[in-house]
């Protein structure tokens, strides 16, 4: 299909063309129409990828000659290879967006450190934490695109990879097939590992990974939101050999600079109104919303009505998906059956502490609110909205099931 070779050309000026013929290239096309393009991958990891790094791409920006949109439907496997083929167990690392490289990265004083380190790690393992938006993930996938360019066995996933690799194993009873993977690389990164806490038999597993990679000399570098001495729920022995090697602190970086170096990198002139327009109607990601304009501008700087216009579905799901203060109050007051007026009161009665601490909490963690904003919203002091915090993740971590009722339906 013209228009399909056409956009892979595109995509082969921005990304790696080797990127493109490996994930994109090798997708049939099983049939098309003036409308829909149907394509087959070759199985669900290329489907994944194409889902997470091109569907984006595609939104208000894929036309055929009559400028009438295509619909792109991806399958992993057609109807009758899934009656016939068979599905080996598989362990497979995350994919890597590439254009997360170390020489994109944004640095300032609050994170050239772990800059530098990562282009010639001295420390093993490597320990990078902080909150979101302070640029972790992407110096971890950089990291993996640079040890990959000199021939090293890498291994880049999230820790729920890793703890469904751990369940899938374990099931199927493919252990040796999951340990022969993971422990025969060079390198091995781990993304989010705080969300092992309470995983026991994962952490088991990683436990011993983690010692046999050590003592073979392989790199790991690991990413949280905490340092290790913070972490909640996970085993002393980790945090331990967490710390054998060096922990660094990232602070966020500012949304401003961030659009600013993608609206570089993706060729779109980012005036100050635009970017002004991005960052106050897509607080969420208002990196998607530019990567959407940059699709159909051509480096050209959209006005404002013409990025509401190409903007429009996507301006509606952020919409749908703002969460803000007052609608976590108001959902908690619907389902502890009290008012809002009752959660930001002074009063210390259970019936209203509970849910108070718990607005407190998931301002903090669903918003990320800085305890000083919480403690003004809530006429409280910062000190009594992080025990607030603290006591309603000590909660969770013992699963009182009040609480995780709560957390569940706000």
């Amino acid at each position: 299909m013209k228009e399909w070779d056409q956009f892979l050309s595109v995509l082969e000026q921005e990304l790696d063309p080797s990127i493109v013929k490996q994930w994109l290239r090798s997708l049939k096309v099983v049939r098309f129409d003036a409308g829909n393009l149907y394509l087959e991958a070759q199985d669900p990891m290329q489907t994944t990828w194409f889902e997470e790094h091109i569907r984006p791409r595609l939104k208000n920006g894929f036309f055929n000659e009559n400028h009438r949109p295509i619909k792109i439907h991806l399958d992993p496997l057609s109807s009758k290879k899934k009656e016939t083929a068979i599905h080996p167990i598989s362990f497979k690392a995350d994919s890597i967006d590439p254009e997360c490289t170390l020489a994109h990265f944004i640095t300032f004083p609050g994170n050239i450190m772990a800059h530098k380190i990562l282009q010639n790690i001295p420390f093993n393992p490597l320990f990078l934490y902080g909150p979101k938006g302070c640029g972790k993930t992407h110096l971890l996938m950089g990291a993996a695109l640079e040890f990959s360019k000199q021939k090293k066995r890498v291994f880049y996933a999230r820790a729920d990879t890793f703890t469904n690799h751990v369940v899938q194993a374990i099931r199927m009873g493919h252990m040796s097939e999951f340990r022969n993977i993971y422990r025969n690389i060079d390198i091995l990164l781990i993304d989010d590992i705080d969300k092992l806490s309470g995983r026991a038999a994962t952490q088991e597993e990683f436990f011993h990974t983690f010692n046999t990679l050590h003592t073979l000399g392989k790199q790991i570098i690991l990413t949280g939101k905490v340092a290790p001495s913070k972490l909640d729920g996970i085993e002393s022995r980790l945090i331990s050999r967490f710390e054998w090697g060096v922990s660094i602190g990232l602070e966020k970086i500012d949304p401003k600079e961030i659009l600013q170096q993608k609206a570089k990198l993706w060729n779109i002139s980012l005036s100050e109104k635009l970017e002004k327009f991005l960052l106050s109607r897509f607080p969420s990601n208002p990196i998607l919303a530019l990567q959407a304009l940059a699709l159909r501008s051509q480096g050209t700087s959209p006005t404002i009505e013409v990025a509401e216009k190409i903007l429009a579905d996507l301006l509606k799901r952020e919409q749908e998906n703002t969460i803000t203060p007052e609608i976590l109050i108001q959902a908690l007051s619907v389902h502890f059956g009290i008012k809002p007026e009752d959660i930001l009161g002074k009063s210390q009665m259970r019936e209203y502490a509970l849910p108070r601490q718990i607005a407190m909490y998931l301002c903090r963690e669903k918003l990320q609110i800085p305890f000083q904003a919480i403690g003004k919203l809530f006429a409280r002091d910062h000190s009594t909205v992080m025990s607030s915090v603290k006591q309603i993740q000590k909660g969770i971590d013992e699963k009182k099931p009040e609480i995780l009722n709560a957390l569940a339906r706000s």
